[in-house]
């Protein structure tokens, strides 16, 4: 697997002065040793990840994203992705999203947010010369990912400041047994 540490200093502990660098500057931090070490123990066992690439991992509260290089998660069967899933959840002791980079911020967004769709997307330039992206999705329903974590997973990987916003929201309904009995009261 094609990792931004060395391999060897993954399996040790032992991190070399570049790698060293990257984490003290941030870059990458605890939760992607940890993915990357899961990874590099994985391949054994899906050997269709040596040929992958890994990009970024992201703690979005309830869900961890780990990003991998554009291409890379296709490769996998739909089996081998739901147990590479399960197993990296298990051990990371969270739900687990398994995401493709995408050089477009847009697609890469509306992958992370899926099933969600994108309906419109703006740039909005601040006073301090700083830009935002306003994003518009199609139901707030359809977005199983928390708002906070889509901020945090563009803001670490794309490095984009994001607004959200929704084409239409859900409104709060009684659940249908709670509506016919109220029906029943009203007309009896």
């Amino acid at each position: 697997m094609e990792l931004p540490l060395c391999s060897f200093d993954l399996k040790t502990g032992m991190f070399c002065p570049r790698c060293s660098e990257k984490l003290k500057r941030g870059i990458y931090t605890d939760l992607d040793v940890k993915a990357m070490r899961l990874l590099l123990e994985l391949e054994k066992k899906f050997t269709k990840l040596q040929r992958a690439g890994y990009v970024k991992s992201v703690d979005g509260g309830d869900t961890i994203f780990i990003v991998f290089r554009d291409g890379d998660l296709g490769k996998l069967e739909i089996r081998e992705f739901a147990q590479l899933r399960k197993i990296l959840s298990e051990e990371l002791g969270k739900h687990v999203k398994l995401v493709e980079n995408h050089s477009d911020p847009l697609k890469f967004l509306e992958r992370v947010a899926a099933p969600a769709r994108i309906v419109a997307a703006n740039k909005i330039w601040l006073p301090d010369g700083s830009e935002e992206t306003r994003v518009i999705f199609d139901h707030e329903r359809n977005l199983k990912v928390g708002e906070e974590a889509l901020k945090r997973v563009l803001e670490e990987v794309k490095g984009m400041k994001l607004t959200i916003d929704f084409e239409k929201r859900s409104l709060w309904r009684p659940p249908r047994r709670e509506r016919a009995r109220r029906g029943a009261t009203a007309r009896g």
